[in-house]
């Protein structure tokens, strides 16, 4: 609803007065998100219920529709342009379009295809094509870094389509690809992606040669020799030393790349804010407080423990409610959630027990993210959370 139209008005979040209006609108549905005490800051509790702030998204949105409009990704060179989808009336004709028929049958030429992305980016894709006379033909294409698996995957398959096309070979072929989603994609006969719409291209032209194209999906990595050889293949085709065959980057790159920076653009309002210095006790960035409650989820009583605002006596007198902050276990220590979880006596014993089993372990007892490694040190500390805050108002007499 607030990034609609955001490349239109989007550019107004950078008033303060604009992101102020956002930002209290979100905390409320942040507040009931974690369950927290109203006084909860705007950004503790949108930073704990792992809302990106909607000035952020709004941001987000409006860098996402120039991308669309341009064509261009900030970061990445100009020539490096948005793969977009080919227009209606560029497209073959729903009647031109072949359904694409499931492999029931031998076939004198045979094509598995492939597409990698290695762990250091590169994208590479291959079309290893055995023949009629017993050789073999391997084709092998460079992309750009900023290419999917799933374009890399479509690529092998055009460009071993379209060099039988070229060929001498007139005999029937049958595809075999380990991507369930490329042949899905073109099992779409309307799918507007520029390889789908090309390789339904290659397709008409080989049933006009009365040549029959049958596809097939292979299990990856399971010793059959045409897809091993293809996935080798498209592997050495990312690492070779020459020029990229598609420079382009999917809208799906775009999103991951503007995200990213949305995430390092929240990460440095986190560490800036100072409403939020409760949280950051536990946690040091936004991404633990993620990791966290993947984990854990959310609770009443660990949301207290880690914005500082609960039922302790420091926080009722911050808001005059009670005359004074003191513990009543000695009358003498500020009653904090930092005493209450590390300190007080009367949750001795069960703090005891929990800082045993965090010593066998060796784990801190009181790092939250390090606790959620093992399954018992933070059973443990939910247990001696949920003592502290259901003994909290009989304790205070409050």
């Amino acid at each position: 609803m607030f990034t609609y139209a955001a490349g239109v008005w989007g550019e107004a979040t950078k008033f303060y007065c604009v992101r102020k209006a956002l930002k209290a609108f979100q905390r409320q549905f942040a507040i009931r998100a974690i369950r927290a005490f109203r006084t909860v800051s705007a950004a503790a509790a949108i930073a704990l219920a792992q809302f990106v702030p909607l000035h952020l998204a709004v941001d987000e949105a409006r860098e996402i529709q120039m991308v669309k409009n341009t064509g261009t990704l900030q970061d990445i060179p100009s020539d490096i342009t948005l793969r977009k989808k080919v227009p209606v009336n560029q497209q073959l004709h729903p009647a031109e379009r072949e359904e694409i028929a499931q492999l029931t049958k031998e076939y004198p030429i045979k094509m598995y295809t492939d597409g990698s992305k290695l762990d250091g980016g590169e994208v590479g894709c291959a079309a290893v094509i055995y023949l009629p006379d017993g050789k073999t033909t391997k084709l092998k294409r460079k992309l750009g870094r900023t290419s999917s698996v799933f374009v890399a995957e479509l690529t092998a398959i055009e460009t071993g389509l379209h060099w039988i096309v070229n060929s001498k070979w007139r005999h029937n072929i049958a595809v075999a690809s380990d991507s369930m989603s490329a042949l899905k994609a073109l099992q779409d006969r309307s799918n507007p992606d520029p390889t789908v719409a090309s390789i339904h291209s290659a397709l008409r032209d080989l049933k006009q040669n009365h040549i029959e194209v049958s596809f097939t999906w292979v299990k990856a990595h399971c010793g059959i020799e045409g897809n091993e050889t293809a996935d080798l293949a498209a592997k050495q085709a990312a690492v070779q030393r020459t020029a990229t065959a598609l420079n382009e980057f999917p809208i799906s790159y775009a999103k991951y790349a503007i995200r990213k920076r949305t995430l390092a653009k929240w990460q440095d309002e986190y560490a800036a804010e100072t409403a939020n210095s409760e949280i950051r006790k536990w946690f040091n960035n936004i991404e633990e407080i993620g990791e966290f409650k993947k984990r854990v989820g959310t609770s009443f009583e660990y949301t207290q423990i880690i914005t500082g605002h609960g039922f302790h006596k420091s926080y009722l007198h911050r808001f005059k409610i009670l005359d004074n902050p003191v513990c009543p276990c000695d009358d003498s220590s500020i009653q904090d959630i930092t005493h209450l979880t590390r300190h007080c006596p009367v949750f001795g014993k069960i703090r005891h027990e929990h800082e045993m089993t965090c010593r066998n372990l060796k784990i801190d007892p009181y790092n939250l993210l390090a606790l959620t490694t093992k399954e018992q040190p933070i059973e443990t500390f939910t247990i001696l959370v949920n003592e502290i805050i259901r003994r909290l108002k009989k304790l205070n007499n409050t």
